[in-house]
């Protein structure tokens, strides 16, 4: 009976640990005091919207870490909830198959543009002739709209902005398509750089869908930050 008694102790303890673990865990996945936020590498991202970010969550009582994703992995990790937010995407990464949420109103407007080093041959058709060679960012054929067989010029993927252009700078590519909400376009020309917008698209703050219940007062702090900067410029 005593090494029933024992046995029987021993059981709900383990259970009662378990409990304890599983508790923690799920409230650390809901988590609405410290999110991890995705950071894209490129210049304005870095410059503008991370600091508008960072002071909407500040708004609302949330403390935020960013964290450096490429545009590919920051996706995964977000849809799987290994972070919480990104700080800007394309509006159409948000998919009824996945768990990403887009946060109102968009940050910005913006579009995939096409760069062309000066004095070569520039218009849409380069990305249909097959002599040519581009380098996009990842998720070009995802925000073209456009799978990797219908495209007849040769596409080189990277993950980094900053590394795109240095190859167009360094003559290694005639050509580049990247990403913009055209406050570039003062340096694309500075540098000699043509540049056509391709696909446009609303730029939006996005979070995993297990914050969708924060939707409402992010909606406002970030409205009230774009609202700031708004006026601010104005005067």
């Amino acid at each position: 009976m005593r090494f029933i008694g024992i046995q029987t102790v021993s059981t709900f303890f383990i259970l009662f640990i378990s409990s304890l673990l599983f508790n923690s865990n799920a409230s650390a996945q809901h988590d609405d005091t410290n999110f991890v936020i995705g950071e894209l590498t490129h210049p304005r991202v870095s410059s503008f919207y991370k600091p508008l970010i960072a002071r909407a969550y500040q708004d609302i009582g949330i403390e935020v870490t960013f964290e450096k994703v490429g545009g590919e992995r920051g996706l995964r990790l977000l849809d799987e909830g290994m972070t919480d937010a990104d700080i800007i995407r394309y509006d159409v990464v948000s998919q009824p198959d996945n768990n990403i949420v887009i946060v109102p109103p968009a940050l910005s407007h913006g579009a995939s543009f096409l760069l062309c080093i000066r004095g070569a041959e520039c218009d849409k058709s380069i990305i249909q002739q097959p002599h040519k060679a581009i380098a996009v960012t990842t998720r070009f054929f995802f925000n073209m709209h456009a799978k990797p067989g219908e495209l007849n010029a040769n596409i080189f993927e990277f993950d980094d902005f900053h590394h795109v252009i240095n190859l167009l700078l360094n003559g290694r590519f005639d050509y580049a398509i990247l990403p913009s909400d055209y406050s570039e376009e003062a340096i694309f020309e500075q540098s000699g750089i043509e540049y056509i917008p391709l696909v446009e698209h609303e730029l939006v703050h996005v979070i995993h869908k297990k914050h969708s219940h924060l939707i409402d007062q992010l909606s406002a702090a970030i409205a009230k930050q774009l609202q700031l900067l708004k006026t601010a410029e104005s005067e």
